[in-house]
């Protein structure tokens, strides 16, 4: 947690810079409308979990973050799988719902648009609530699978999750063509 703290504090600056600037739009995910409709999700809500999982999971100099494993868009290709029950979409969209209408409440502004601090108070209030530390549970699962994930998966982009943790991937890896949900 002390190194969590460290770089939450570290990179709030810059993170919120690009924030203030309108830069932070290149680390946004960029979602087809196809996409968006599977999810169940509009690119508003995309938005706030890219930042929660920025926040919850950010870069630093040695090691990959939610935006380097490409967390977002990895999740967002598990929750328009046709095969995941419904309750697990709704569950996604609950939890940040729960987030917009907070920072609405309490800031007045996009979880996106808060600083650091703001954001690490809002989700160790939402992390009170019962569901919130169940979703929050369930963003960081998926960062980190994202994080593990065969490239060919839409996470873990050029191996970077791998060359981190010094992983070697078992033989042999699935081609595009042979994706497990294709066969």
């Amino acid at each position: 947690m002390k190194r969590r703290r460290f770089l939450v504090w570290s990179m709030g600056g810059a993170l919120a810079g690009l924030v203030s600037s309108g830069v932070a739009r290149a680390w946004m995910p960029d979602f087809s409308a196809i996409e968006l409709k599977a999810t169940g999700m509009d690119a508003g809500q995309w938005a706030v979990i890219a930042a929660v999982q920025a926040h919850l999971f950010p870069s630093e100099p040695e090691a990959p973050g939610a935006i380097d494993v490409n967390a977002a868009t990895y999740l967002q290709w598990v929750l328009s799988d046709p095969a995941l029950e419904q309750s697990s979409r709704d569950f996604f969209r609950k939890g940040v719902t729960s987030i917009m209408a907070l920072s609405d409440q309490r800031h007045g502004r996009p979880f996106p648009a808060l600083d650091p601090q703001q954001k690490e108070q809002l989700l160790r209030e939402f992390e009170s609530q019962v569901e919130g530390k169940g979703w929050l549970r369930e963003v960081l699962n998926y960062i980190l699978e994202a994080t593990l994930t065969d490239p060919v998966y839409g996470g873990n982009p050029g191996a970077i999750g791998w060359k981190w943790l010094a992983h070697k991937p078992g033989y042999k890896r699935p081609p595009p063509d042979k994706r497990y949900f294709l066969l």
